[in-house]
């Protein structure tokens, strides 16, 4: 039946929100002597329940639904609406965090092959809270890898992408490198100025580094349980090494609204 709030009448619907699931919790007499972690956490049908919860308006079509069902009275209908005019002396327009990239050759193995990632992905598993607690690991097999590449999947990028991608690569080289005893790394990527400029000297004192500057062509497996095989040029040259695991710096792909803001207020994207 209707039920009445602050003089809103509001349909029930048999499909919103069950009760929320409760927690699972180890036992008390688990819990003594230690400090294992008291909430496990939602097995994954729980969660899933759990998720379906949400009403999933998309639009608001006034039912008032939400507001009858929010407990802590976050929902106010009564504040109206209003626009507000600033003044800026100028304006700055970032990309962003998006996961979205640009795309790459496919020749160079990703999605093809497991044991090659992005560099959002290794950022990932490079994190101390990450699927393997910092530890740098082959996706296909679990192995430590001995041989890494790191490479430029946008190698014609301009200059401003080229340089922040470099660094990305040096830096999470560097700290593949601290944590993984024996590892060999490879850069392979055009070098721009810039970054000659300001890091090349301190890039090649890096232990266990080596920045090629040349452009990676082709990644491939020659059967299966092999080494994967890198083809790249270097001094106009190609050649070819073999990796344990490849890592494909990216190049962030800007959303619809960031490019439709900047061209909007005619203001470039740093």
């Amino acid at each position: 039946m209707n039920y009445e709030k602050e003089k809103r009448y509001i349909i029930p619907f048999e499909d919103v929100p069950s009760p929320r699931a409760k927690m699972p919790e180890i036992t008390v007499d688990e819990r003594r002597g230690n400090f294992v972690e008291v909430e496990t956490g939602f097995p994954e049908d729980m969660a899933v329940t759990e998720a379906k919860r949400c009403l999933s308006c998309r639009r608001c079509l006034g039912c008032a639904l939400c507001w009858a069902e929010c407990k802590p009275e976050a929902i106010n209908f009564d504040i109206p609406d209003e626009e507000v005019d600033l003044e800026f002396d100028e304006v700055v327009i970032t990309k962003g965090q998006e996961n979205g990239f640009e795309s790459f050759n496919p020749e160079l193995g990703y999605g093809t092959y497991a044991d090659v990632i992005t560099d959002l992905q290794f950022e990932r598993m490079l994190s101390p809270t990450g699927p393997t607690d910092g530890i740098v690991v082959s996706p296909l097999d679990g192995e430590v890898p001995a041989r890494l590449a790191i490479i430029q999947g946008n190698a014609d990028g301009d200059e401003v992408h080229l340089l922040s991608s470099l660094v990305l690569g040096v830096n999470e080289s560097i700290i593949a490198l601290d944590r993984t005893e024996g590892l060999e790394v490879t850069l392979v990527s055009p070098v721009c100025q810039s970054f000659k400029d300001q890091f090349l000297a301190d890039a090649e004192k890096v232990a266990g580094l080596n920045i090629v500057e040349g452009a990676p062509e082709t990644a491939e497996k020659k059967k299966d349980g092999d080494p994967l095989t890198l083809t790249f040029s270097e001094n106009g040259n190609s050649k070819e090494e073999n990796f344990d695991m490849i890592v494909v710096l990216t190049k962030p792909q800007l959303s619809r609204e960031i490019k439709s803001l900047s061209k909007k207020l005619e203001q470039d994207i740093i």
